[in-house]
């Protein structure tokens, strides 16, 4: 009997830990399948649409990286009785969230999400654009292009006045981290980047253009090619005095950044360049090299510090800069073509 009994006991101890292997390795597999496929936090706009059903939901999160198991969705939806209770409408779901995270977002109702939106300073409005379609605010780069133009804002923003009313309004698109609705349309964006400028470009600052004797959209101009030249914060006003100098002395700009401007597309909005006599071919008006002036608008959108430099620029005489050679992105100056020429022999050799 007592040997009945251990050999008993012996079986009872071999089934609770298999069952205790079972549930860990269940365990761990809800794990892994609760886990995404892409780095964390990333956001992605998700577009449920009316009437659609759960298999196609979940083949669609799978396609998006957001779910590593379409199957195990299912499951977990029909388990927590949620397939009657997914909305229609656009979502906001980030890299990282587990399944019942997404099951959760996808049955509450979607118009009061947000998406955070980072707009970088020196960036173009292209690049606004591509930035609106990846995080999913809007389907096609053109939506955002399309209102751009300065007549549709311009009894709005008096800033905006010295524009023709074709003119993009690039250059007021004030760089910053935005929260923008999920569904929000071009023009309530483009109302938010235009009241931003407005707020931290206030009309007193822009007033210091007239000490300038320059009008401020001329100042905003030389701001933006200060924003492309400048990597170093310190030089921000020394560049802009520099090319005050050059137009002083009715001496061509020669600003690389502007030609980029004019040879930006799709594949590369700030192509590398090539030999000085490589950019006086280029037929733009945004080429410096070529034409003389203030190109016809800004080539990208600055930020406020290169802004004020523009608007209180360094007491200089220089003419000239160069790019150091030490990787560091700071600049050598110059005051004529002869220091020039030495100091690009100095930091680039030939």
């Amino acid at each position: 009997m007592l040997r009945v009994m251990i050999q008993g006991l012996k079986i009872a101890v071999v089934l609770v830990l298999a069952a205790v292997i079972v549930l860990a390795a269940q365990r761990a597999l809800l794990t892994r399948l609760e886990a995404s496929a892409s780095p964390a936090g990333q956001p992605v706009v998700f577009e449920v649409q009316p009437e659609e059903s759960i298999d196609s939901i979940a083949e669609r999160l799978h396609e998006v990286g957001l779910v590593r198991s379409p199957t195990y969705f299912k499951l977990r939806v029909r388990l927590s009785n949620a397939d009657t209770r997914i909305r229609a409408g656009r979502f906001v779901l980030y890299t990282g969230m587990s399944v019942n995270q997404i099951i959760q977002t996808l049955t509450t109702a979607p118009g009061a999400q947000t998406v955070r939106v980072r707009f970088i300073e020196g960036w173009r409005a292209e690049q606004y654009a591509d930035e609106l379609v990846r995080v999913g605010i809007l389907s096609d780069p053109q939506q955002f292009l399309d209102v751009l133009d300065a007549g549709r804002w311009q009894s709005r923003y008096p800033f905006l006045a010295d524009l023709l009313p074709n003119q993009r309004i690039e250059g007021f698109l004030f760089p910053d981290t935005y929260e923008f609705r999920v569904n929000a349309t071009p023009e309530e964006i483009v109302q938010t980047l235009l009241d931003t400028f407005d707020r931290r470009v206030p009309a007193e600052l822009r007033a210091r253009a007239d000490q300038l004797g320059r009008p401020f959209y001329q100042v905003l101009i030389i701001a933006s090619i200060v924003e492309r030249e400048a990597a170093v914060p310190e030089e921000r006003p020394i560049i802009a005095s520099v090319f005050y100098n050059r137009l002083r002395e009715n001496m061509p700009l020669q600003a690389d950044p502007t030609v980029q401007y004019a040879l930006g597309s799709p594949e590369n909005w700030w192509p590398s360049l090539d030999t000085v006599s490589d950019l006086a071919a280029v037929d733009s008006p945004y080429n410096t090299y070529r034409n003389a002036g203030l190109p016809p608008g800004p080539i990208c959108n600055p930020g406020l510090a290169a802004i004020e430099a523009a608007l209180s620029p360094a007491q200089t005489d220089y003419l000239y800069f160069v790019t150091r050679g030490d990787g560091s992105g700071a600049h050598v100056f110059a005051r004529t073509y002869e220091e020039h020429v030495r100091n690009i022999r100095e930091q680039h050799g030939g």
